[in-house]
């Protein structure tokens, strides 16, 4: 038995019929070339199955043809595929879907007050260092001043071995005298809060919105420029209203499904 079906066939008569829509798609004066543009719009289809896992793609002619380009940037398109894994590409048969990224979604839950709570996601501190406030919503959000000396942590998530978020986090340095990454409880923030510096977290306020990634973030989540991202600003409350913790995490929007449960 063959490893891959020939269900690719039956879509290429579809595709090929909506070339002209295809090519309207592409936006000429956006500052994300347009291999880009096609990469993100294949990704986009497969994942919404017109093409299943196994199924051989379009050949590169049908492809250029459907979306009105060269077959030099089509060809750059199904490199960052074959990059990113989505695709896979042999001598002599053509490309084949490696993978659909709707089944890489993660399951999350937003910051809680359980700092027990299992997660299926690791992280990895990238970065803590002694800082000042770089804007005002850093200010207002630890309540400081742009003089008072901070401590920030970047991390980067991951979920079943794929970069899936990026993590920053702000605290007053004299509020965590002599955290290090070494310092860590378990790799853990929360629980290093609560366990070795002995705060009581009561409140978090959450806030989520649509972000479009830059190419740090991009470069840092394996994606492509313009990506959509969740991100998830999130302010840590003592009893008596202390802010001790600010933290803003952005999440790959294509992977990222949110659970929020309330219970009586």
């Amino acid at each position: 038995m063959s490893l891959y079906r020939n269900g690719g066939h039956r879509n290429v008569t579809s595709t090929i019929a909506s070339a002209s829509s295809r090519k309207d798609l592409l936006d000429r004066t956006s500052p994300l070339p347009a291999y880009q543009q096609i990469s993100n719009d294949i990704i986009l289809r497969i994942s919404q199955k017109e093409w299943n896992i196994d199924d051989k793609l379009p050949t590169e002619a049908e492809l250029a043809t459907e979306y009105g380009v060269s077959r030099v940037t089509l060809r750059q398109a199904m490199a960052q595929l074959e990059r990113d894994g989505i695709i896979c590409k042999f001598q002599g048969k053509g490309a084949f879907v490696k993978n659909n990224p709707r089944q890489l979604v993660q399951e999350l839950a937003f910051p809680t007050l359980d700092s027990s709570a299992k997660s299926s996601v690791n992280s990895k501190v990238l970065t803590i260092e002694k800082v000042f406030a770089s804007n005002s919503v850093i200010c207002e959000q630890l309540q400081v001043t742009p003089s008072t000396p901070l401590l920030y942590v970047e991390r980067l998530f991951y979920h079943d071995g794929r970069p899936s978020g990026i993590n920053h986090v702000w605290f007053r340095e004299s509020d965590v005298p002599g955290l290090t990454e070494s310092t860590l409880l378990y790799n853990s923030i929360s629980r290093t809060l609560k366990y070795t510096y002995h705060y009581d977290i009561t409140k978090i306020e959450n806030y989520i919105e649509a972000v479009r990634l830059d190419a740090i973030s991009a470069s840092l989540l394996n994606t492509v420029y313009d990506a959509t991202g969740l991100k998830i600003d999130s302010q840590y409350l003592l009893a008596d209203g202390k802010a001790i913790e600010y933290s803003s995490t952005t999440w790959l929007g294509d992977f990222t499904r949110f659970h929020f449960n309330v219970t009586k």
